[in-house]
């Protein structure tokens, strides 16, 4: 706090110095107009007949939209599900989202960087500098921006290089030991040729503190680096090329400790069970750790780390037809993802001797997780884009995508034994077009089609040497100790569709309905407890039909907006990671789910009653449920009275199941609201003053698949506030994140089935703790 307050004095003297430039007035009367990318061509917000959330730059300003996670304080179908390693995070749109240890399955959420698809889906989980604007896009979006948009897609645009010499710098200091700076710089090289570059370095030092040894845990450092170079070639070719390099790493990675039921009596007994890891009492590990909402404490003698790195470059050639845009797009990405994980969760010696009460703790005697990923992609992008004013206007194109993701697995040194390797590649070429045509009567018809095939390869190795040798009946391969390899492939065509009808009622005021199917491929199941089969028998493709109706409109002199969409959504096959009974022992497995439906309504509202204020409001009602999921597993510990879990009679040799249709999706809230305010005055001596305050509600949701009651969070609101002044080039800002200091988790585990007893452990964001923080910050 003392740090702060010195930054905030430093700051006051810097705002009573003269300006280094006179302000500019970028004041408009009402709303400003949103111009998106939704349809893969330029259009206004309003005028796409496409649920869309606009987040502009003057928004990820004002309600500090640092981290992808902060996206959910705009977007109020968004929700995202996290846990110690970012590749087992899930991105959720109206309850659709896809949670996999796999490497072989896409996301139902795509995430595109300036035009290119993300490989996995962790690779967004980085920092947000320098954007121009973000695009969610809610229900499929297969057509145009590929088939793993079944549910949705987040498309980012960062900032292009500025016409004349420009640059920003800021730093930033908060209460619980975070500091952050980025700067950027852009201007022209030459007449023809602008370039563009931008920094960023972010440190935390974490939420959880590890009382084996003081070190605090969920920490993260990141930087990065982008640079972009527009260049117009000729009077009718314009190049620009991009290119990024990022890097996050924490040193110590821990859920902790939510709640241990040291009551827990097994059915026929009358005894207690004494919760045991390997054979060894944990009792001893939860000195000084009182399990709750509110702990922030843990025990572990592995602390783990993260270690993440990724670099992509791409080149974009637009050429002037006359009539239309021949638009190129070239990617590369290259992706390197690192953990260790204490799986134990506790600081004992897992051989059963005796509690590791060495000082300093040496790490590995702990039960550890551990394995690199590297995910390389290559993706070729041509397309034909309308241009002009007239009544029709089109985009048709091909694309081109190879990706190959490789993961190395190790779990030891006892218990829960795992080491192998594994190997995906997806190869996908698909066509798409897209058309709209505005009749004379302002009706807008639209139609898109996408026609994709795609080939999936895999192989595994179990590197365990005392791992059993599968033969496949197919002869797809076998798999099995030392250098014995199972490998397979799987191939596939699909089209999808979508069409819509927009009819303008009145100037900045259209209805339009619409119906959609989305797609995602055949998946691998690549992890521990693989076999032939998984090969054999690929995870099925997850289908979805999605009916839309909604209104866009603006209203008094366009200070007012109002958008209303209504969906209602099938899924078939729903891709799913969740325990499963395999030759009767529980596995956790990626299988397909069933039937699910996702059926709601969406308001968003942007108000501007006066120049000096804004007021925003956004509100979704999601009912996500599984439709059918017969013979679904018990969870871990569930009784076999009065909760519906029993031994399966069909099929045969499933173990106790239970039928979990009906049932809500995990992390899908039926209720989410955003409400945000902000307030722009002059005041006295030259300054300006802007006040914020934001307000996210979410209802209770369950975070487990299958139901189990302890993983359930109940319904919470987070309040945020800032006050900046500004002088001339120069804006000092200081806010407080979660002012209520209200508590909640982005993930919850049981480890029944490690402990013998109900372990439940959670996940906390930085968010979910109240601080205080200080943003200086400068244009030029």
């Amino acid at each position: 706090m003392r740090k702060l307050i010195l930054l905030a004095t430093a700051a006051t003297g810097v705002l009573a110095m003269p300006s280094l430039a006179a302000a500019q007035d970028n004041q408009t009367t009402g709303l400003a107009e949103i111009v998106v990318t939704a349809t893969k061509r330029s259009a206004n917000l309003q005028s796409v007949p496409v649920a869309v959330t606009a987040i502009t730059g003057e928004t990820i300003q004002n309600q500090r939209i640092n981290e992808f996670g902060d996206l959910t304080r705009a977007a109020a179908s968004l929700t995202l599900t996290q846990s110690t390693a970012s590749p087992n995070n899930a991105i959720i749109l109206r309850g659709i989202g896809t949670y996999a240890f796999s490497i072989g399955v896409e996301p139902s959420v795509a995430v595109i960087i300036d035009d290119v698809p993300v490989v996995q889906q962790a690779q967004a989980f980085d920092n947000l500098s320098d954007v121009e604007r973000i695009e969610v896009l809610r229900g499929p979006q297969g057509t145009l921006f590929g088939k793993n948009a079944s549910a949705g897609a987040i498309n980012i645009v960062t900032r292009d290089p500025s016409v004349a010499f420009s640059g920003h710098a800021s730093a930033t200091a908060t209460t619980d030991r975070g500091y952050k700076a980025d700067a950027s710089i852009s201007g022209p090289i030459s007449d023809a040729t602008g370039y563009r570059l931008g920094v960023y370095y972010n440190h935390w030092d974490g939420n959880v503190r590890n009382l084996a040894n003081g070190q605090r845990l969920n920490d993260n450092t990141s930087y990065g680096v982008r640079g972009k170079l527009r260049s117009e070639l000729t009077d009718k070719l314009v190049m620009s090329l991009s290119g990024s390099y990022a890097k996050s790493k924490s040193d110590g990675t821990a859920a902790t400790l939510r709640l241990i039921d040291l009551n827990y009596v097994p059915a026929g007994s009358t005894t207690p069970v004494i919760p045991k890891f390997n054979g060894v009492s944990i009792v001893p590990a939860l000195a000084g750790i009182t399990p709750g909402a509110n702990n922030r404490k843990t025990r572990v003698d592995n602390v783990g780390f993260t270690d993440n790195k990724q670099a992509s470059f791409s080149g974009k050639l637009s050429y002037d037809l006359g009539f239309a845009n021949l638009i190129s797009v070239t990617s590369y990405q290259d992706w390197k993802y690192n953990f260790a994980a204490d799986v134990d969760g506790t600081d004992l010696a897992v051989n059963g001797t005796a509690p590791n009460v060495t000082s300093p703790i040496q790490p590995g005697l702990g039960v550890s997780n551990s394995g690199p990923y590297h995910s390389k992609s290559f993706s070729q992008e041509v397309r034909l884009t309308s241009k002009g004013e007239g009544p029709l206007s089109y985009v048709v194109g091909a694309f081109y995508a190879d990706a190959k993701t490789t993961r190395d697995f190790q779990r030891g040194p006892a218990l829960l034994l795992a080491k192998w390797t594994g190997w995906q590649s997806t190869r996908s070429v698909a066509a798409f077009a897209g058309v709209d045509y505005k009749f004379p009567t302002n009706t807008t018809f639209s139609g898109a089609v996408r026609v994709n095939n795609e080939r999936i390869e895999d192989s595994f190795v179990n590197l365990l040497p005392s791992a059993t040798v599968y033969v496949s009946p197919t002869n797809i391969g076998t798999c099995g100790a030392g250098s014995q390899l199972c490998a397979g492939s799987n191939e596939d065509t699909v089209a999808t569709w979508k069409l819509s009808l927009n009819q303008e009622l009145a100037p900045r005021v259209s209805v339009y309905a619409s119906a959609a199917t989305g797609y995602k491929g055949f998946a691998y199941d690549i992890s521990s407890g693989y076999t032939p089969l998984r090969t054999q028998n690929p995870v099925q493709p997850e289908k979805s039909k999605s009916y839309e109706a909604g209104l866009k409109s603006r209203f008094f002199d366009n200070r007012v907006q109002l958008n209303l969409a209504a969906f209602y959504t099938d899924y078939d096959n729903f891709q799913a990671q969740s325990s499963q009974y395999i030759n009767g022992a529980l596995q956790q497995k990626l299988n397909n789910v069933g039937k699910l439906r996702t059926k709601g309504v969406e308001i968003e509202a942007q108000a501007m009653p006066v120049e000096w204020l804004r007021l925003d409001a956004s509100a979704a009602y999601t009912d996500a449920q599984v439709i059918s999921f017969p013979n679904a597993a018990c969870y871990p510990g569930q009784a076999q009275t009065g909760t519906g879990c029993g031994p399966s009679t069909n099929p045969v040799g499933l173990g106790n199941v239970q039928d979990r249709s009906n049932t809500q999706l995990p992390n899908s809230p039926k209720f989410k609201i955003n409400l945000g305010g902000t307030v722009t005055r002059d005041l006295a001596s030259d300054l300006k003053g802007v006040f914020t305050v934001n307000y996210q509600y979410q209802s209770k949701v369950n975070f487990d698949l299958l139901g189990n009651p302890l993983a359930e969070q109940k319904a919470y609101g987070l309040l945020n506030a800032s006050a900046s002044l500004a002088r001339g080039d120069v804006k000092a800002t200081l806010f407080v994140n979660n002012l209520l200091n209200e508590h909640f988790v982005s993930g919850i585990g049981d480890g029944f089935g490690s402990y013998g007893v109900h372990f439940v452990t959670q996940v906390l964001s930085r968010d979910s703790d109240r601080y205080f923080g200080l943003k200086v910050d400068t244009k030029f």
